[in-house]
C-alpha cells in the first residue's frame, strides 16, 4: 500500500494499492481483483471507501482507496486511556461495518487489530475496516479468474483465527468465522490480550498452534485478567480503571457476550455481526444481553473441564472447610442441569452435539483420573510435610489453603450472579447466602471480597423485592467502605448508588435524596462533569426528585444530562434515549405538554430503528406516545400507535395478557373518543368477556362494562346499553379506593355517558336525576383525564 495524491478531479491523498513486479502470478493477481471487488461492492462509513481502479503502464493492476490517516483500533484505545465502556462504543461500529460486508456477500476472515484503523473525523474517532485481500464470497465470484486456497493452506492470522480456519484446507467457513475473530478482538480490547496468547504462538509448532485453536477453551476475559497479576495495574490503568473495579466490569455479561463469540461450535456463536452489536448496545443501556449462560448441563461440562483441578482439589481437600456448601451447590447444578436437560435431549441437534462433547470427555476422563490419584498423593506429601515443618512453612500451607478456599467461593458466587441475571433467583440466593456465610467465617468482616459478596445478596433481595433485607445489608456494605476506603472510592460511590436506590424503592424519599446527592458531589469532585459516571449519578439524583413529586428540581437536572449526553455520545445513543423519554415525562408532569410530545415522538422513532419494533424499551415508548397523543387530543394520531403496540403485545404475551386487555381497552377508550362507536363494540367485548373471566371482581372490568355500554349507546342501542353503564358506574363507585387517582376521572365520563344516554332516550326525569349526581362528582374529583 502506497500513500499517493490524486490531482484530477480532485486533489487529495489517497491509498494506492499496486502488484509488485514480479509477484503477479495468476493467482495473486486473482486475489488482488477479489479484493478490489470486494471493495467496490461495499459502501460503509466504518469500511474504507473504494475509489478507482486500473492498470499501469506496465499492465500491473491497481486500485485506490480512501486514505485512513489513523492507527490500530487497540493502540488507538490504549493510547487514548479508553474506558471498557468507550471501546465499546467504538467497537460497535466495526461489527456494524462487517455486518455490511457480510449483507454484500463477502467474509473478511482477517480481522485484527492492524485491519481496524482510527482516525479523527471532525474531531471525533471513527473505525474504519481495511485490507479484503484475503475475503471470501459467498454465493457469487468475485473475478473471473479462479481463486484456490493452496493445498495444506492456512488463511488468516493465527491469533485471531476462528476453529474451522484453522484447518488445512479450511473451505467450510462462513461468515460466523468473522464472529469469531470479532469476539478475539474485542477480548484484546478488553483484557490488553488474545485468549491465545503470542508467546504461546510463537513458542509452539504450527501443527500445534491450529490444535490449540480448535480445541483449547479460552478462559473468560475477567478470569484471564485476575490472572494477569502485575500486568493487570498496568492493563487497568490504561482503561482508566483499577484492577478490582476492571474484573467485576467484565464479569458477567461482557463474559458472556465474548464467550459467546468464541464457542468452537459455530452454532453457539451470534448469528450475525449485528446480533453481536445489538448485543453490546443492550449492555451498555444496562438492559438484558442475548448472550446469558448456556444451559445448565452444558455450563456444568464446561466448568468441570475448564476447571477439573479445583472442581477434583476443592471435593477432596476443602470438603470440611465448605462445610454444606460444596454439597448444596452441586445438588442444585445437578437438578438444574437435569431439570434443562430433559428438555434439551429432545431436540436431535442438541443431542448429537451433546454426545461429542461426551465422548470428547470420556477420552479425558481416564487422564483426570490419573491427574486425581498424583494429586491426593502430592496432597499427603503436603500433609505430612507440614506436620512436621516449622512454623513459617505451616503458616505458607495455611495461607495457600485459604487463598485456595476464596478462589473456590469466588467461583460459586460467579455461579450465584449468573443465577440471578438469569431470572432464577431460588438458585441464586440459597447460593449467595452460603457464600456470604463462608466468607464472612473465613475472612475478616471488612475483607473487600467479603464486601462484594455481601453487596450482591443484597441486589438479590432487592431483585426478589425482598427490601426489609436488602437495605440493612446495602448500608453495612456502605459503612464499612466508608470506613476502610478514600471518600470517593468509585466501590463507595456504587454502594451508596446502590443504597439510595433501595430506599427509593421502599418509599423513603428523603434518605434516597440525601445519598444521590452526596454521591453526585464526590463524583463531581474527581471526574469531568461530563463524564458517563458522572451524569449517571445526575441522572438518578434527578429521578429521585421526581419520583418524590418534585418534578420542577427534576426538570434542570434531566435538561442538563440530556445536553450533555446529546453532545458526549449521540442523538440516538441508548442511554441520551433514556434521559430524553424522562425529560418528556416530567416536561408532562409539569404542564407543559407541548415540549414533552416532540421527545415522546423522537424517543419512539429512534428506538424502533435503534432496537426494534418489539423490543420492551421500543413498546414502552409506543404507550408514553399514545397517551401523549390523547392528552393533547390528538385521537387519530393515537390510534394507530395504540394499533401497533397491541399487535406486539398480542404477540408477545397472548391475546388474554393484563397488558394486552389494557392496551385493547385504551384503543377501545381511543375510539369512542372519535365517535367510532361501531369499531370500538367488539374490541370491548372480547376485552370485557377476558377480563370478566380473569378479574370478576376488579375495578377495570366494571370500567370496561361502562366503556362497552357507551359504545352501544354511540349506536343509539339504549336498551343493550342501559345495564351496562349503570353497572360499570356502580361496580366502579363501589370499587372507587382501589382506582388510582388519575383514573378516578373516569366515574365522570361514565355519568357523562348515563346523562346522555337518558337524553337521548327522551327520559328526561332520569337524566335530570343523574345530571345532579353527575355535577356532585365533577365537584368532588379534580382529576385530569385518564385511561382505562
Amino acid at each position: 500500500m502506497w500513500l499517493a495524491e490524486q490531482t484530477d478531479p480532485v486533489c487529495r491523498k489517497v491509498a494506492l494499492k499496486v502488484i509488485k513486479a514480479g509477484l503477479d502470478s495468476a493467482q495473486i493477481t486473482a486475489r488482488f481483483e477479489a479484493e478490489r471487488q470486494a471493495l467496490a461492492l461495499m459502501d460503509h462509513p466504518n469500511v474504507a471507501r473504494f475509489l478507482d481502479a486500473g492498470t499501469t503502464d506496465s499492465g500491473r493492476p491497481y486500485f485506490v482507496m480512501e486514505l485512513v490517516n489513523g492507527v490500530s483500533l487497540t493502540r488507538y484505545c490504549d493510547e487514548h486511556r479508553l474506558t471498557p465502556r468507550q471501546r465499546l462504543e467504538l467497537f460497535i461500529p466495526v461489527c456494524r461495518a462487517i455486518q455490511h460486508a457480510h449483507q454484500k456477500g463477502i467474509i473478511h476472515r482477517d480481522i485484527k487489530p492492524s485491519n481496524v484503523l482510527v482516525a479523527s473525523y471532525d474531531g471525533r474517532p471513527v473505525p474504519k475496516v481495511i485490507d479484503f485481500g484475503v475475503s471470501k464470497a459467498l454465493g457469487q465470484p468475485l473475478t473471473q479468474r479462479t481463486v484456490f486456497t493452496g493445498f495444506g493452506g492456512i488463511v488468516g492470522t493465527l491469533q485471531y483465527m476462528s476453529p474451522e480456519q484453522a484447518e488445512f484446507n479450511a473451505l467450510d467457513v462462513d461468515t460466523r468465522s468473522d464472529i469469531y475473530s470479532l469476539g478475539v478482538l474485542l477480548y484484546e480490547l478488553l483484557t490488553g490480550t488474545t485468549p491465545l496468547s503470542p508467546e504461546r504462538v510463537r513458542q509452539a509448532a504450527l501443527e500445534e498452534v491450529l490444535r490449540l485453536i480448535r480445541e483449547e477453551e479460552p478462559p473468560r476475559p475477567s478470569t484471564r485478567l485476575s490472572e494477569s497479576r502485575e500486568a493487570l495495574t498496568t492493563i487497568s490503568a490504561r482503561r482508566r480503571s483499577e484492577p478490582a473495579r476492571l474484573t467485576r466490569e467484565l464479569r458477567g455479561e461482557l463474559d458472556w457476550v465474548v464467550m459467546k463469540c468464541l464457542e468452537k461450535e459455530r452454532g453457539r456463536r451470534y448469528e450475525t455481526a449485528n446480533g453481536l452489536a445489538q448485543d453490546l448496545q443492550h449492555y451498555l443501556a444496562d438492559e438484558p444481553v442475548q448472550a446469558g449462560p448456556p444451559g445448565a448441563g452444558y455450563r456444568l461440562r464446561k466448568f468441570v473441564k475448564r476447571n477439573k483441578g479445583r472442581v477434583a482439589a476443592t471435593a477432596l481437600l476443602l470438603a470440611a472447610l465448605l462445610g454444606g456448601i460444596v454439597g448444596t451447590t452441586w445438588g442444585l447444578i445437578e437438578a438444574d442441569a437435569a431439570r434443562r436437560a430433559e428438555a434439551t435431549e429432545r431436540r436431535k441437534a442438541e443431542k448429537e452435539r451433546d454426545e461429542k462433547e461426551l465422548a470428547r470427555k470420556d477420552a479425558l476422563r481416564h487422564k483426570d483420573r490419573a491427574v486425581r490419584a498424583a494429586a491426593a498423593e502430592r496432597k499427603a506429601t503436603v500433609a505430612a510435610e507440614a506436620a512436621g515443618a516449622a512454623e513459617r512453612r505451616a503458616k505458607e500451607v495455611a495461607q495457600g489453603l485459604n487463598q485456595f478456599l476464596l478462589e473456590t467461593l469466588t467461583g460459586f458466587n460467579d455461579l450465584a450472579a449468573e443465577y440471578k441475571a438469569t431470572g432464577a433467583l431460588k438458585q441464586a440466593l440459597p447460593l449467595f447466602e452460603q457464600v456470604v456465610a463462608k466468607m464472612k467465617a473465613t475472612l475478616p468482616p471488612d475483607h473487600a471480597h467479603t464486601l462484594v459478596s455481601m453487596n450482591n445478596l443484597a441486589g438479590a433481595y432487592w431483585a426478589n423485592k425482598q427490601l426489609d433485607r436488602a437495605v440493612p445489608l446495602y448500608e453495612y456494605v456502605l459503612a464499612k467502605r466508608q470506613a476502610t476506603l478514600p471518600p470517593d472510592h468509585p466501590d463507595t460511590l456504587v454502594s451508596m448508588n446502590n443504597l439510595a436506590m433501595a430506599y427509593q424503592d421502599g418509599k423513603n424519599p428523603v434518605k434516597a435524596l440525601a445519598l444521590f446527592k452526596e454521591a453526585l458531589e464526590k463524583m463531581k469532585a474527581t471526574l469531568p462533569p461530563d463524564h458517563p459516571d458522572t451524569l449517571r449519578s445526575l441522572n438518578n439524583l434527578a429521578g429521585a426528585y421526581h419520583a418524590a413529586h418534585q418534578s420542577d428540581r427534576a426538570l434542570p437536572l434531566f435538561e442538563e444530562v440530556l445536553a450533555k449526553r446529546r453532545q458526549r455520545l449521540s442523538a440516538d445513543h441508548p442511554e441520551t434515549l433514556s434521559t430524553m423519554r424522562n425529560l418528556a415525562l416530567v416536561y408532562r408532569a409539569v404542564g407543559r405538554p407541548e415540549k414533552a410530545l416532540p421527545l415522546f415522538e423522537e424517543v419512539a422513532a429512534k428506538r424502533k430503528i435503534k432496537l426494534s419494533p418489539d423490543h420492551p424499551k421500543t413498546l414502552t415508548s409506543l404507550g408514553d406516545l399514545a397517551a401523549a397523543y390523547d392528552r393533547a387530543g390528538a385521537y387519530s394520531r393515537a390510534e394507530p400507535v395504540y394499533r401497533d403496540l397491541l399487535g406486539a403485545h398480542r404477540r408477545q404475551l397472548g391475546s388474554d395478557a393484563p397488558l394486552t386487555l389494557r392496551t385493547l381497552a385504551l384503543l377501545g377508550f381511543n375510539l369512542l373518543r372519535q365517535k367510532k362507536h361501531a369499531e370500538a363494540e367488539p374490541l370491548l367485548r372480547d376485552c370485557f368477556a377476558l377480563r370478566v373471566e380473569q378479574q370478576p371482581d376488579a375495578w377495570t372490568t366494571f370500567s370496561t362494562k361502562a366503556l362497552l355500554g357507551a359504545a352501544l349507546l354511540g349506536q343509539r342501542k339504549y336498551a343493550e346499553a342501559e345495564p351496562l353503564l349503570l353497572q360499570g358506574y356502580q361496580g366502579m363507585k363501589r370499587r372507587e379506593k382501589a382506582i388510582p387517582a388519575i383514573r378516578r376521572s373516569l366515574l365522570v365520563e361514565a355519568l357523562r355517558e348515563i346523562v346522555g344516554l337518558y337524553d337521548g332516550w327522551g327520559k328526561a326525569a332520569q337524566a335530570a336525576s343523574w345530571r345532579k349526581t353527575l355535577d356532585e362528582e365533577k365537584a368532588r374529583l379534580a382529576a385530569p383525564p385518564g385511561g382505562p
